[in-house]
């Protein structure tokens, strides 16, 4: 055992059978084992099993095992052996960080060409996807699975195609069915011939998406005045339409009663500030023409000046300080202005969406383009010139998209030779009424230029009639009676109509009294009557929507 070792310092011991120590080259030859210091118990200890002993004063490992009649002992000092032990897991943990990092670095490089690479590329045709790119198709085939995701998303996505592209078509429609009841609502006359009324008038409206906020109007307020306006709702789409509805409706209702024009904007933008949660707005111009006189009144919500054709022939800018925005703010008072209309004037209103179309190079078609159209077009009928004026406006703007609803109206005036006036006063069935019915009908023939003679044959007969209304009508009860004055310049014609709401009962069934008899022979009542019929015209009575109406026409 001499050229042998365990270890660096480490050696081998051979010992007989009483534990007599008996290898060569060892200094400690011939001692017995407990004399150095291994305590060694053989019929205790297993063979090729580690123990620990002090050996000359340093702790050893040792094994031993038994060979015929010897025991053989290898020993390595503890120090030695933790120093290979740690060694060794050393070794071991380096051996299994290189081993788990190749593998780990395999296996990343394995799913990222497998799974990543295919997962990154699915995930951006599904981005396109979501953005509104439909038209891409996902093609990653490497695995099963990845085909069938691959057919599974493009199923999905041509599904919602097509559910997107009925939604699309059910919208379409609705749209168009928003965009026919919007047009229904504007005047569909503004194109017609002139007829019999003295005016002209024509008008368009472009809507930036299929329904907007702009609106125009003309509607007639009595025999003698007109209306008309253009107004801008802010937004666009249905929003916009819906509080145009709400807007136009309560401008033409004010309007109907016969208000002053900037009574109407006051109190439409009360009405229209009320719950206006939206936030959303209307700017408007109104005006109101007396078709006999030519006197316009008019007033402006914070809407765009209109032109006017003026007296040396070109057309120019109607500029008076607007008042604040409709539905902008509580309190607002608007301001009246008058102006009376030559013959033969025009009055050009429109929307933002002409001055501020835009073209390609971020221009504005402006306030001075709009001016020298209009000028350039002015000899044009009223259609033709709306018409034309929206071609230099599509030919500035090119290729570009429509950014605003654009809406025009033309009116033209044309001083009448003669006219048709209209007035209507409502009293109370009372016979202490008659003096005011009286004085109405005084003061409207006087304004038609009536004889006194005249006047006083119709005053009786009118007089007649209300004084049977009076005590007959509402049999004891309260009511009311209108009366209506119409007058045409040009045939002299007075026409009076008396309506009331009670029992049905016509005056002109009464048989006409026998004049020729004296009056102590006649029977009382219908002399009233018959003077009526013989001092007016004509006379007709008939009864409708639960009203008795007598129509009286007197040449004066």
């Amino acid at each position: 055992i001499k050229n042998r070792h365990v270890g660096k310092t480490g050696f081998f011991i051979v010992a007989d059978k009483n534990l007599k120590i008996i290898s060569e080259d060892v200094w400690f030859q011939g001692k017995q084992l407990k004399d150095i210091g291994l305590h060694f118990k053989p019929h205790e200890m297993e063979e090729k099993t580690a123990y620990e002993s002090a050996v000359l004063q340093e702790d050893y490992f040792f094994e031993y095992t038994h060979v015929e009649s010897y025991y053989v002992f290898g020993l390595i000092p503890k120090e030695e052996a933790h120093l290979f032990r740690d060694a060794s897991i050393y070794t071991s943990v380096f051996m299994q960080v290189i081993v788990f990092t190749a593998l780990f670095v395999s296996v990343y490089f394995l799913i990222k060409n497998v799974i990543i690479d295919n997962l990154k590329k699915i995930n951006n045709d599904l981005s396109k996807i979501t953005e509104g790119d439909l038209g891409i198709t996902i093609d990653v085939r490497s695995q099963a699975e990845f085909s069938s995701l691959s057919d599974d998303i493009n199923a999905t996505v041509n599904t919602l195609k097509t559910y997107i592209a009925e939604a699309a078509a059910r919208i379409d429609k609705e749209l168009e069915y928003a965009q026919q009841i919007q047009h229904s609502a504007l005047p569909n006359d503004v194109s017609s011939p002139r007829e019999e009324r003295n005016f002209d008038i024509a008008a368009s409206m472009d809507a930036a998406k299929e329904v907007g906020g702009d609106f125009y109007d003309y509607f007639p307020i009595d025999m003698e005045r007109v209306a008309f306006l253009v107004a801008d709702v802010s937004g666009k789409g249905i929003p916009a339409a819906m509080f145009m509805m709400t807007a136009k409706t309560i401008l033409k209702d004010l309007a109907e009663r016969r208000l002053p024009v900037n009574d109407i904007l006051t109190m439409a933008n009360e009405k229209l500030c009320e719950n206006n949660g939206s936030g959303m707005f209307v700017t408007a111009w109104m005006g109101i023409l007396n078709l006999r006189t030519g006197v316009l009144t008019y007033a402006n919500a914070g809407h765009n000046p209109p032109l006017l054709l003026s007296d040396d022939g070109d057309f120019d800018f109607l500029r008076a300080r607007p008042g604040f925005v409709l539905a902008g703010m509580e309190g607002v008072q608007y301001k009246l202005n008058e102006l009376r209309l030559a013959n033969k004037s025009r009055i050009f209103l429109y929307t933002d969406g002409v001055t501020e179309a835009t073209n390609l190079n971020e221009e504005l078609f402006g306030e001075d383009r709009l001016l020298m159209s209009l000028n350039k077009h002015k000899d044009e009928n009223p259609e033709e010139l709306i018409k034309n004026i929206r071609e230099d406006v599509n030919a500035f703007v090119g290729e570009a998209p429509q950014f605003d609803d654009l809406t025009m109206l033309l009116f033209e005036y044309e001083r009448p030779e003669s006219f048709i006036r209209y007035e209507e006063r409502i009293f109370k069935a009372e016979e202490e009424e008659l003096s005011s019915v009286i004085g109405f009908v005084e003061e409207e023939l006087e304004k038609a230029e009536c004889s006194m003679k005249v006047s006083t044959a119709i005053c009786v007969a009118i007089e007649e009639i209300f004084v049977n209304i009076a005590h007959y009508a509402y049999e004891g009860g309260k009511g009311d009676v209108k009366l209506s004055f119409r007058f045409d310049e040009k045939t002299r014609d007075a026409t009076f109509e008396l309506e009331d709401e009670g029992v049905p009962f016509n005056p002109l069934q009464k048989k006409d009294p026998d004049i020729t008899l004296s009056a102590e022979d006649r029977k009382i009542g219908g002399l009233g009557i018959f003077i009526t019929k013989k001092t007016m015209d004509n006379i007709a009575y008939h009864y409708e929507n639960n009203k008795n109406i007598l129509t009286m026409t007197k040449k004066i």
